[in-house]
């Protein structure tokens, strides 16, 4: 019977000690994650909410240490260069005081942002995606014919490149290149040149790696150099410090 008693208190005891652990575990983690959200608001200064996910297992007694592990960070409403985005970054071997093993990150405009700003090309056409291509869709002209334009897209490590290859009309698919067989079609040639826009203020360490067009909007995907630290307010000037 005692050795029965002993058995039990043991177990009981560990059962306490792994609740006790886990307890302090999912405390400290979503102190730790509120810390990581309101510095990643701090420096994407967001019109929507941010949310932060600490990812790697006992993520919370390992920022005890001084280790976070990888973390998701999501953010809504970020502007950029006249343009509100949704932002999401993925970190990997993140510490307290901003070190990081690099990772990547992803920002989506709308396509009813990315309308707005397409100048005449945006005129009566209404942004999309197609097999990650982008599609200008819409009624042009007098006669308000249908038009889907196809845009290719490329990019370099700090811009995107849109390149129209085909203009469907009523049905029929026309390679940009032979609009100048169409008289006509001349000022709608002009407009469909390859247009090559700036991605101004990234990062240090941060580039543009791809860009496609989703279903939400169009997406530009960026990779993110290893740091030694993320800085403090009074390196980066912006007074967010580490997490």
């Amino acid at each position: 019977m005692n050795r029965r008693r002993k058995t039990i208190t043991a177990v009981a005891g560990a059962a306490a000690l792994a609740v006790a652990v886990c307890a302090t575990d999912l405390v400290v983690e979503h102190r730790a994650e509120q810390r990581v959200a309101e510095v990643a608001s701090c420096r994407l200064k967001p019109r929507g909410p941010v949310h932060a996910d600490l990812t790697t297992p006992l993520a919370g007694l390992r920022a005890l240490g001084g280790d976070v592990g990888d973390v998701d960070v999501r953010a809504e409403g970020v502007r950029r260069q006249n343009v509100v985005m949704n932002v999401d970054v993925s970190l990997k071997g993140v510490t307290t005081d901003g070190a990081n093993d690099g990772g990547t990150a992803n920002a989506t405009i709308g396509y009813d942002q990315l309308g707005r700003h397409m100048g005449s090309l945006g005129d009566g056409l209404t942004p999309g995606g197609r097999d990650g291509d982008l599609t200008l869709s819409g009624s042009v002209g007098s006669l308000g014919l249908p038009v889907t334009v196809v845009a290719k897209l490329s990019t370099r490590a700090n811009a995107v490149t849109t390149t129209p290859t085909t203009v469907t009309v009523l049905g029929r698919s026309v390679p940009v290149a032979d609009l100048t067989a169409l008289p006509a079609a001349a000022r709608l040639k002009e407009e469909l040149k390859p247009r090559t826009v700036a991605v101004t203020g990234l990062p240090r360490g941060v580039a543009l790696t791809s860009a496609h067009a989703g279903d939400d909007g169009l997406a530009l995907n960026f990779s993110i150099a290893r740091q030694a630290s993320l800085g403090t307010g009074s390196r980066s000037g912006s007074g967010c410090a580490a997490a």
